[in-house]
């Protein structure tokens, strides 16, 4: 008798600092029981896969987890593995550029020039991080994949970008995660009331997370409703501030990946077992910014608060788009940057920063990466 073929639930893609911890997170999942890890560095990848295997063995969970080589530069060749793996779901951690890496112009000698770099926005580094997500999406389409997709690369702005091409992945991760969670600690200390008695509903950008860590006046345009139970408590906080404290309070880069892979892990979870999970996360429906949705087997469904039409969250997600370096994104995927951002890319990288063709994401990345790495070592 023939076995029936079994599918990965699982294919987490890029195994470094944040993929790594998605992958060892969901190894210590109940019901979680085939993964698959894949990355461009075979030696690496087989380590990590090795690494989650072996940890959840010890908190006694046992997986199937395998291990596969994926270069996503290679569209037929990504689109052929997954065809024949087939997952439930994919989480893509894949990137040409860690984020954090500017923050290392902190540590250096120029601090002032780190400050400058940060006033730009994280919108003129979108090319760093659509060139593989783009090509994996293509994959997505070229191999009939239906299931759905995390995306984990700025995705506030990343997934609307590729909405305009019919490549929108399912949702992303960390972000407005990363406020709203320690909103409700906050919230429930100072009340004294159970943070699981706190429900939050949030419409905040990318660029809300660096404002806020940076100083408590000033942000882009956001919507904030707190909720004790039935009552609205929001009138109670000066949410400036509020937003500022619980900033401050977090790691910000490498150091806080466990706190991001376990937003991805929760989005995970809820897509895969068709809860109906009531949460927030950036990038449903390829719409810029965060905002409250429903995660079930059918995807992300934006749940928007008593009061706020999609026209005005629409408004507060471009606000913050705009405060993140992206004046527009044209109908065919074209993201032009703000002039603030053109002006200070030029200043501080000697690099004119054209508007960036849906096309032409490897060659700006290119050239940014190379600029900032030399930056970084003068």
């Amino acid at each position: 008798m023939e076995r029936p073929t079994v599918h990965p639930q699982v294919l987490v893609i890029g195994l470094g600092g944040l993929g790594g911890w998605v992958l060892e997170l969901l190894a210590r999942t109940e019901r979680i029981s085939y993964l698959v890890g894949a990355d461009v560095d075979e030696a690496w990848g087989r380590r990590k896969v090795y690494n989650a295997a072996s940890g959840a063995m010890l908190q006694g969970y046992h997986p199937r987890l395998e291990f596969v080589r994926i270069d996503l530069h290679d569209v037929d060749a990504t689109a052929e593995a997954l065809a024949r793996l087939q997952p439930q779901l994919i989480v893509n951690c894949a990137t040409l550029q860690a984020w954090w890496l500017r923050k290392r112009l902190k540590r250096s000698d120029a601090p002032e020039t780190a400050d400058r770099l940060s006033e730009a926005g994280s919108g003129p580094w979108v090319s760093a991080h659509l060139a593989l997500n783009r090509k994996l999406m293509l994959a997505v389409r070229a191999s009939g994949f239906e299931g759905h997709v995390i995306n984990s690369g700025i995705r506030d702005i990343s997934n609307a970008v590729l909405s305009k091409r019919g490549l929108a992945p399912t949702i992303g991760l960390g972000n407005i995660d990363l406020l709203i969670s320690p909103i409700r600690m906050g919230v429930a200390a100072r009340l004294g009331v159970p943070a699981r008695n706190v429900t939050v509903y949030g419409i905040l950008h990318h660029c809300h997370t660096s404002h806020f860590r940076r100083q408590s006046r000033g942000a882009p345009p956001y919507f904030l409703r707190i909720m004790v139970g039935d009552q609205d408590v929001t009138g109670q906080f000066d949410t400036d501030l509020l937003l500022h404290q619980v900033s401050q309070d977090r790691f910000s880069g490498p150091e806080g990946n466990a706190v991001v892979a376990a937003s991805g892990v929760k989005n995970t979870l809820a897509l895969l077992r068709d809860i109906g999970l009531l949460t927030h996360s950036p990038g449903p429906q390829g719409l810029p910014g965060g905002y409250p949705v429903r995660l079930s087997a059918a995807g992300a469904d934006v749940v928007l608060p008593d009061g706020v039409t999609m026209e005005q969250a629409l408004a507060y997600g471009e606000a913050g788009q705009r405060a993140d370096g992206i004046e527009r994104i044209e109908d065919d995927g074209i993201v032009v940057h703000t002039d603030k951002a053109v002006q200070i890319i030029g200043d501080v990288l000697g690099y004119r920063l054209a508007p960036l063709a849906f096309d032409e994401c490897d060659a700006q990345a290119t050239e940014l990466i190379t600029r900032l790495r030399t930056l970084l070592d003068a």
